[in-house]
């Protein structure tokens, strides 16, 4: 998302500030992003879960797209970096530092952290996980550990703001993404020895060595394809890419409601349709062959499949669901 902003964000240079869409734009964005979160939540509210949650990958998303658009619309490149490193070591010190009660400072275990400690006092019924014995929480896309997805973000800003660049060839492009890219890795690896690499958390750490890797893939996809030519084999994934959201968006509601689908059979037991379909259709035949690893790999490549399906009937068409 953050290179995209930053292609999105040149192309709008001059509407507001130093660059980039209205902020008007930027809210409404903010807000369909946060409806089609909540969207979700409702559908996973009745299909298991059992409550609303208010946090999710597209509120994430959500977040980070408006702190980022204030932050890239206002500033270069260098005062981005600034803001990405200011941002890390701001959540390193109180990961480490600010201590909870009954706990201390520096705990990184579910239940026991600071992220999950003001994630519980904010909106204790809305997170995903609920200790409510303990009235305790915890969310992978809470509140306090925005603060890394925020510099994840700033760094594909940073790496897209790279590619806009026409001072420069497309070769050195490539090479000053892969030296950051391994800059970047091997910080984040250093790093992760103090504080670990943990998703939940997105620590610092995490924030280094996943955007080290974003490098190094992207770098390598630009060299592939502007540098040597070779643009078929990634048709498929602009065609995802065409229509994103709405991709994660109708996956979600499948997924969801072939949890929700769900009846009794003779002895009692209730039964929910994507159980039904992945024993049938699936772990029956190929778990005795290729153990279960390899079904669920399997009923997960099916999605994939289908909605790639879906998605490039929609770019034929010519039809793409911007939010």
């Amino acid at each position: 998302m953050g290179a995209a902003m930053a292609c999105r964000f040149g192309r709008q240079a001059g509407t507001d500030g130093q660059g980039g869409p209205p902020m008007s734009q930027v809210l409404r964005r903010t807000l369909l992003l946060s409806g089609l979160n909540a969207l979700l939540a409702v559908v996973a509210w009745g299909a298991f879960l059992g409550h609303f949650r208010f946090y999710g990958v597209l509120q994430r998303i959500a977040f980070c797209y408006l702190l980022t658009s204030l932050i890239a619309m206002r500033t270069g490149a260098l005062a981005q970096a600034l803001w990405a490193a200011g941002l890390l070591a701001g959540y390193a010190l109180i990961l480490r530092f600010v201590p909870i009660s009954g706990h201390g400072p520096g705990g990184l275990e579910r239940f026991s952290n600071i992220a999950d400690y003001v994630d519980s006092k904010l909106m204790l019924p809305l997170l995903y996980e609920i200790d409510r014995n303990a009235g305790v929480g915890h969310d992978p896309e809470g509140l306090v550990s925005t603060l890394g997805a925020v510099a994840t973000t700033l760094s594909g800003v940073l790496c897209g703001g790279l590619l806009l660049r026409s001072d420069r060839s497309v070769e050195k492009k490539v090479g000053i993404m892969t030296l950051a890219g391994a800059l970047l890795l091997t910080a984040g690896l250093l790093w992760s020895r103090s504080l670990p690499l943990n998703k939940n958390l997105w620590t610092p750490s995490y924030v280094l060595v996943t955007s080290g890797w974003a490098f190094l893939g992207l770098a390598s996809f630009v060299w592939l394809i502007e540098v040597k030519g070779l643009k078929a084999w990634a048709q498929p994934f602009v065609i995802y890419g065409s229509n994103a959201i709405a991709a994660y968006v109708g996956v979600g509601l499948m997924s969801y409601a072939s949890v929700a689908i769900r009846w009794q059979d003779a002895p009692g037991h209730v039964i929910r349709l994507k159980t039904f379909l992945y024993r049938a259709l699936y772990q029956s035949w190929i778990a005795p062959l290729c153990g279960d690893r390899v079904s669920s790999a399997a009923w997960g490549a099916t999605y994939v499949a289908l909605w790639w399906f879906l998605m490039w009937t929609l770019y034929r068409k010519r039809i793409f669901i911007k939010v």
